[in-house]
C-alpha cells in the first residue's frame, strides 16, 4: 500500500471519529436551548474545560506557522512562546468575574456583557461586528492550514482546495450536530492527540537526524552551523516585546472568552490559569526540535510552514506520519470549530436577536445560528482559496483586533468610571490605529499593530470616560456591586475557616 494511502486512511478514521463525537454530543431529543448549544448549559467540568481551552489556544499555527517561523528565524519565536505563560493569567483576572456575571444575568457573549453594562445596543453591535471581522480571517487561516496538511501528506494527490473542503464539511458536521458540547469533547480528544503525537514525532525526527535523543547534540550543531538562529537582534526587541503583549488577546478573544461562561464553577478557571501554561509550553518543545532539524538537514525550503510534514515524510514511517498529521489536523479543527461556533453565537445573540427579532424563540434562534455556521464557514472557505497571506500574519492581526475589547471589558469589571462613550470611541480608535499601523505605516518604532491599537484605545477610553457621564448607579450596582458582594462573602468565609 502506498504511503500516502496509509496516511490518508488514518486521517479519514480520525475525521469519522470526531463526527461520531458530534452525534454523541447531541442533546436528548435532538433539541437544545441557546444556553446549552452555545455555552454547554454552563456544565463543563475541569477535565474537558482544560483540554477545550488549550486545544482552542493552539491552532494550525502551532504545527505549521510556528514550525515555519522557528525554521526561518530561530528563537525569535520566543515572543510567542513566552505568551503561553502570561496570557492564561487573564483567565484569573477576567474569567472569574465574567463567570459570575454570566451565571447571574445569562450572558453568553462579550457583546452581551458589555452591551448590558454600558446600556448600549450600538456598543453591543459594534463589539459583534468587530469580533466577526477579525474572527473570520482567523477561521480562514485554519481552513487554509487544513488544506496545506492534506496537500502535503498526499503530495498534492488531494489538492489544497479539496483538503479545505473536507475540513469544512467535517467541522460544520459535528458543530451542527452537537453544539458546544461536541466542540468541547472533540477539543478534548484533539488536545490529547496533539501533545502525545507531536512529542512522538519530534523524538523520531531528533533520533534520526542526530542519532540520539539528547538535545545537546542538536543544539551544538545549530550553534556551530546556524548561530544566527540562536540570537535575537537588538533591533528586533521592540517587536519581540510588543508581540508578547499583543498575544494577551489569545485569552480574551471570543472562543476563549466563551469558555469562561461554560464551566461549572469559577474554581475551574483558577485551575486553568495555573496549569494550562504547562501544556502550552510543553507542546512547543518538539516543534523547536523538528524545526531546528529541518533547518540543518533541509535548508532553503520554498514553504517553511511545511517543515514539519516534510521532515516526517523523510524520517518517519507512514503510520507515524499519518498519526502526527492527524494531530496537526486536530490542532486546526480544535481552533476552527471554536471560532466558527462562537461566530455563530455572536451573530445570533448579538445581532439577530438584538436587532432583527427580539422575540425570537430558542428554536428560531438556533435555526438562524446553524444557518450562520454554514454561511460564515463558507465565506472563510472561499477566502482561503484567494489569499496567500502567511498564517502567522493572519493570526497576529486577528488577535490584535480581538485585543481591542480589553479596555471596555476592564471598565465593566474593575473601573466604575468607564463610560459608554469611552468604550465606543476606544474600540473605534483602537481598530483604526491597528489597521493604520498594520497596512499603511507598518509597525512604527518596531511596535506591533495590536499594541498600537491597544495604546490608542486605552488612552481614548480613559480620556473620553473622564469627560463624560459615568454609568448610572444601576449599572454599577448590577456589576461592580454584585462582584464586590461575591468577594466580600468569600473573604468572610475564608476568615471564618481560619478562626
Amino acid at each position: 500500500m502506498a504511503d500516502w494511502i496509509i496516511i490518508v486512511s488514518i486521517i479519514a478514521v480520525y475525521c469519522v471519529l470526531v463526527l461520531g463525537i458530534g452525534v454523541f454530543g447531541r442533546s436528548k431529543g435532538g433539541t437544545a436551548s441557546l444556553e446549552e448549544y452555545y455555552v454547554g448549559g454552563r456544565s463543563i467540568g475541569p477535565f474537558v474545560a482544560y483540554f477545550t481551552y488549550v486545544a482552542t489556544f493552539h491552532s494550525s499555527f502551532a504545527f505549521l506557522g510556528a514550525a515555519g517561523q522557528i525554521y526561518t528565524t530561530g528563537i525569535r519565536f520566543f515572543a510567542t512562546f513566552t505568551s503561553c505563560v502570561v496570557s492564561p493569567l487573564m483567565i484569573y483576572f477576567i474569567g472569574r468575574p465574567v463567570w459570575y456575571l454570566g451565571k447571574k444575568y445569562n450572558f453568553m457573549t462579550q457583546g452581551d456583557l458589555l452591551g448590558s453594562y454600558y446600556k448600549s445596543r450600538f456598543l453591543r453591535g459594534l463589539v459583534a461586528v468587530v469580533s466577526l471581522i477579525f474572527l473570520i480571517p482567523y477561521l480562514q487561516s485554519q481552513i487554509s492550514g487544513g488544506g496545506l496538511i492534506f496537500a502535503a501528506v498526499t503530495e498534492d494527490r488531494i489538492p489544497y482546495w479539496a483538503g479545505t473542503l473536507i475540513l469544512y464539511a467535517v467541522i460544520i458536521g459535528y458543530i451542527l450536530l452537537g453544539g458546544f458540547k461536541a466542540v468541547a469533547w472533540t477539543d478534548t480528544l484533539q488536545g490529547i492527540m496533539m501533545i502525545v503525537l507531536v512529542w512522538i514525532g519530534g523524538a523520531v525526527v531528533l533520533g534520526e537526524v542526530t542519532g540520539t535523543l539528547n538535545w545537546t547534540a542538536l543544539m551544538t550543531r545549530v550553534a556551530t552551523e546556524l548561530p544566527e538562529k540562536l540570537l535575537i537582534p537588538v533591533e528586533y526587541w521592540p517587536v519581540y516585546m510588543t508581540s508578547f503583549l499583543s498575544l494577551f488577546g489569545i485569552s480574551i478573544y471570543p472562543p476563549s472568552f466563551q469558555r469562561f461562561y461554560a464551566v461549572k464553577n469559577p474554581k475551574t478557571l483558577k485551575w486553568l490559569a495555573v496549569t494550562s501554561p504547562i501544556y502550552l509550553i510543553f507542546f512547543y518543545v518538539p516543534i523547536f526540535l523538528v524545526a531546528f532539524c529541518g533547518a540543518l538537514e533541509m535548508p532553503g525550503l520554498a514553504k517553511p510552514d511545511m517543515v514539519l510534514p516534510t521532515m516526517l515524510a523523510k524520517y518517519a514511517s507512514p503510520w507515524l506520519t499519518g498519526l502526527v498529521m492527524a494531530g496537526a489536523l486536530a490542532a486546526t479543527m480544535s481552533s476552527a470549530d471554536s471560532q466558527l461556533h462562537v461566530s455563530s453565537s455572536i451573530f445570533t445573540i448579538d445581532l439577530y436577536k438584538e436587532f432583527f427579532n427580539k422575540n425570537a424563540t430558542d428554536k428560531q434562534s438556533l435555526f438562524v445560528g446553524k444557518l450562520a455556521i454554514v454561511v460564515i464557514s463558507a465565506i472563510a472557505l472561499l477566502m482561503s482559496q484567494f489569499t496567500n497571506a502567511l498564517l502567522v500574519a493572519i493570526v497576529t492581526v486577528a488577535l490584535g483586533g480581538c485585543l481591542q475589547m480589553m479596555p471596555a471589558l476592564i471598565g465593566a469589571l474593575y473601573w466604575p468610571r468607564g463610560t459608554k462613550a469611552g468604550a465606543i470611541s476606544g474600540i473605534i480608535v483602537g481598530v483604526l490605529a491597528l489597521c493604520f499601523t498594520q497596512f499603511i505605516v507598518k509597525t512604527p518604532l518596531g511596535i506591533t499593530s495590536g499594541v498600537w491599537g491597544l495604546i490608542f484605545n486605552s488612552l481614548t477610553f480613559v480620556l473620553v470616560s473622564l469627560f463624560t457621564k459615568a454609568p448610572d448607579r444601576d449599572s454599577q450596582e448590577r456589576f461592580h456591586g454584585y462582584l464586590k458582594s461575591i468577594n466580600d462573602a468569600q473573604d468572610a468565609a475564608q476568615e471564618k475557616a481560619h478562626v
